[in-house]
């Protein structure tokens, strides 16, 4: 391939090379005057998004299978579901000849409230890392591209194509670039997409220390790193950094800005060669695959078999299973139309499936159904009687149940106006129709079953008042098949969760500084997100990470560990575990330390386990987690059988970053090893001496002062400027005379009338636009494309809109919302004349 790759790169004009490095419509790269083969890519990540002939809507797209969301699959722990599940969406990509799909996302989740955790993995490195490995592995063995996403710390989607994600190195390395390095690492992403916002006062896409220094030459990453869809501003300073190729189709200004900048001595044809040669690597690996017929039957059961292995029960009394068939209640108007996926660019025109009253019934219940609650494209048009009538009627048949005993099943959660891309929640509060029905409900019917909804978590409150909880997160098109096989034990649940679930956002480590619409997001928390927080600093949940129950019951026993002592001094150069038994024994380090153990099922029902390793590390004077995953494993038995689990640890389990050597370290002390079935259920523990630094001399002067306790405040800035080690980046707002292209409408409008009038005209015509469609401004849809417009650097509208939105306009407005400066500035020195 690299003996193709020059001589197709010699065979190219410089306008033919510069024109490479900017995508073809919405989506595909050049085919430079027909001397290569063009590649087509679309979105994913839990399904195949492609947009045919005319299909421009964010909505609109071919039929094809919706699998579970990876907030939902990532409960399931287990990577050969997801290896299923990428191998299907390969197939469907190769009968529509795709060639790259635009996945798997496997941002951290620093807050439960992100708007877009749905198509995320974890709040835990390990985890995420491991499942996009997978993903990412089976879908190239199809010989279709993957592009890993959003890189990185992209982790809120207010204002996230402008905001600075501010983080310290350790955070930064051990929390939000680990699971991009995991990935690269074991699995070598054709492509990795780079995100909008800034990390450290500089765009991803201009970042040189982070695509290039880390990504590149730290990781070894061999693949094409491209922009997130109108992400690459400054084109130039981008390709000089790293970029390869800046999508999607900026209608000649990307290109044009390029040849200038060539023109001034700004940027090199080698550099712009180096670029081209990634493009061409990629497009010469994906172009004319053979087309191959997709299995659709086969992958609506494949979807349906993930939602059965990552439904997670919260809560249960001896309620579930059901018994069967017989008569039963269902409430709420969920169980009718499912929420299966989110909204936004990942949204699948899903192969149609039966809802749970539909599979119920075809069981053999007899269902009595009442909504509860208006839909939740029906809420703003609900009259506030209505939605009383509906909670009444719902609340008679819930009475009707507890005075006759008839089961009754209560389905809610969130919904498409409370979570999805392009904006976030505030709260963790379910919607508030549904809480004024359940209050009712549960006050005449304490032994209803709860079926829940949900990318991501929510607060519940009255979770003492029903019987049983469980909960389907975002679970594709085979939610209601998958839903009546597990509340009807046809299927055991097996699902853990993948992000803790915390009482209230008043409880979340990022709290202070996150989801704000201003620039400069500081990470405070550093490396306590999650689990890592919530744990070391004491602070109650309502479910812990990890944290999942079962129709069936485990026994784990006997205990080995290969050695009491374990040297880890080339913890920089170790891979780290990719879970386990995963099938990666090419990427682990020759010396591991082994554990061993007895896990029996000692229960009626056959079911699977997901066992959990974590490291308790010793305490020092510098900041650690109290504990940190660092490996696990599915296992499935039947009733009565048991078998030996193995796991192995290398020295990255043990270690941290170590900011003045810019290396992994592990401190020499002695560790805890605890097997369990969630974070704080730990079943078998055991110790082993490691040796690596003696860390305990350093870092001592950036312990923040600050020690949270519950409902406290997060670490100060104070604290977290200490922690930074350099000066912070200076992200003050654009005054009038330094506005520039890369600010954003929104931010000019507060300076100039005529960036408002702009910003209003847009916004008027996207929400007019939408009205038509039957849309208004609370759809997922619609909230993308406002935010889009408004939070965007003015240069990046230019670049969505392929130059609709005119490069002249763009100049003139800058010139305008800057002019009182000049102006101001002529007449003090001329007193005006």
């Amino acid at each position: 391939m690299e003996t193709n790759t020059k001589n197709i790169l010699n065979s190219l004009t410089l306008k033919e090379k510069i024109r490479l490095l900017n995508g073809v419509g919405g989506w595909y790269t050049s085919d430079a005057n027909g001397k290569l083969p063009k590649i087509m890519m679309t979105d994913g990540p839990h399904g195949l998004r492609k947009q045919g002939e005319g299909q421009v809507d964010i909505n609109d797209s071919i039929p094809s299978t919706c699998f579970p969301t990876a907030s939902c699959i990532a409960n399931s722990w287990d990577l050969d579901l997801i290896k299923e599940m990428a191998a299907a969406i390969a197939d469907q990509a190769l009968q529509e000849e795709v060639g790259i799909v635009l996945g798997c996302g496997m941002n951290i989740k620093r807050s439960p409230m992100c708007g877009r955790n749905f198509e995320y993995f974890s709040e835990d490195p390990l985890l995420a890392g491991s499942l996009a490995t997978a993903y990412v592995d089976a879908m190239q063995k199809k010989n279709v591209g993957t592009s890993i996403k959003h890189f990185a710390c992209n982790n809120q989607e207010t204002r996230r194509q402008s905001s600075d994600s501010i983080v310290d190195e350790r955070a930064l390395r051990e929390i939000y670039l680990r699971p991009f390095e995991i990935a690269v690492r074991n699995a070598q992403p054709s492509t990795i997409m780079a995100s909008y916002n800034k990390i450290n006062g500089k765009y991803t896409c201009q970042n040189k220390k982070i695509i290039t220094d880390i990504l590149r030459n730290e990781w070894g990453f061999k693949g094409t790193l491209i922009s997130d869809w109108g992400a690459a501003v400054d084109i130039q300073t981008c390709i000089k950094a790293g970029l390869n190729l800046a999508m999607p189709d900026s209608g000649g200004y990307q290109p044009s800005q390029i040849e200038k900048a060539y023109k001034k001595g700004l940027i090199t044809e080698e550099e712009i060669n180096n670029a081209c040669e990634k493009v061409i690597e990629l497009v010469l690996r994906f172009a004319n695959n053979p087309k191959v017929q997709a299995d659709y039957k086969k992958a609506h059961l494949t979807a349906k078999k993930i939602a059965e292995n990552s439904a997670v029960l919260l809560k249960n009394d001896g309620a579930l299973p059901l018994s069967k068939p017989q008569k039963i209640i269902i409430l709420g108007q969920m169980a009718e139309d499912m929420r299966i996926q989110g909204g936004g660019s990942s949204h699948i025109n899903a192969t149609p499936g039966d809802n749970v009253i539909e599979s119920l019934k075809k069981k053999g219940f007899e269902v009595e159904y009442a909504p509860a609650y208006p839909a939740d494209d029906k809420v703003e048009s609900t009259s506030e009687a209505d939605c009383k009538a509906m909670a009444d009627a719902a609340v008679a048949l819930a009475k009707k149940g507890a005075d006759q005993n008839i089961p009754v099943l209560l389905f809610f959660g969130l919904t498409n106006r409370t979570e999805g891309e392009g904006f976030d929640r505030h709260d963790m509060n379910l919607p508030s129709e549904q809480l004024a029905a359940i209050k009712e409900i549960i006050s005449v019917n304490k032994k209803s079953i709860a079926v829940t909804f949900g990318g991501s978590p929510f607060a519940i409150p009255f979770i003492t008042d029903v019987s049983a909880m469980l909960h389907m997160a975002l679970a594709g098109e085979a939610c209601g098949e998958a839903c009546s096989d597990l509340l009807t034990g046809v299927a055991n649940p097996s699902g853990k969760l993948s992000e803790t679930f915390p009482f209230s956002e008043r409880d979340v480590p990022s709290r202070a500084t996150w989801g704000k619409a201003e620039a400069a997001i500081e990470y405070r928390e550093s490396i306590f997100t999650g689990y890592r927080y919530y744990d070391t600093f004491k602070i109650p949940v309502q479910f812990d990470f990890g944290y999942g129950l079962s129709y069936t019951s485990f026994e784990y026993s006997n205990l080995k560990i290969s050695s009491e002592t374990f040297d880890a001094t080339d913890a920089n150069t170790a891979i780290g575990n990719v879970g386990a038994n995963s099938g990666y024994e090419d990427t682990k380090s020759d010396k591991t330390l082994k554990l061993s153990f007895t896990l029996k099922n000692t229960g009626k029902f056959s079911g699977a386990e997901v066992v959990q390793l974590y490291i308790k590390n010793p305490e020092g004077e510098y900041l650690r987690p109290s504990k940190e995953l660092r490996a696990f494993t599915k296992v499935f038995l039947e009733a009565g059988e048991e078998k030996e689990v193995t796991l192995e640890l290398d020295a990255k389990a043990f270690s941290l970053f170590d900011v003045t050597s810019e290396k992994y370290v592990a401190p020499t002390g002695t560790y805890e090893i605890q097997i369990g079935a969630s974070l704080s259920d730990v079943k078998l523990s055991g110790s082993v001496k490691v040796s690596g630094v003696d860390y305990n001399a350093n870092e001592k002067s950036t312990l923040p002062s600050y020690v949270p306790g519950f409902g406290g405040e997060p670490f100060s800035h104070e604290d977290f400027a200490k922690l930074y080690r350099e000066p912070l980046p200076d992200d003050s707002a654009p005054k009038v005379g330094n506005f520039t292209i890369y600010n954003s409408l929104a931010e000019g409008a507060v300076l100039s009338k005529h960036c408002k009038k702009q910003l209003d005209q847009i916004v008027n015509e996207i929400l007019e636009d939408n009205r038509q469609k039957g849309r208004n401004e609370n759809d997922p849809a619609v909230k993308i494309a406002v935010c889009g417009m408004t939070e965007n650097p003015i240069e990046s509208i230019i670049l969505l809109t392929a130059c609709k939105f005119k490069p002249n306009l763009a100049r003139a407005l800058v010139h305008k919302t800057n002019k009182r400066y000049f102006s101001a500035l002529i007449e003090k020195l001329f007193g005006g004349k």
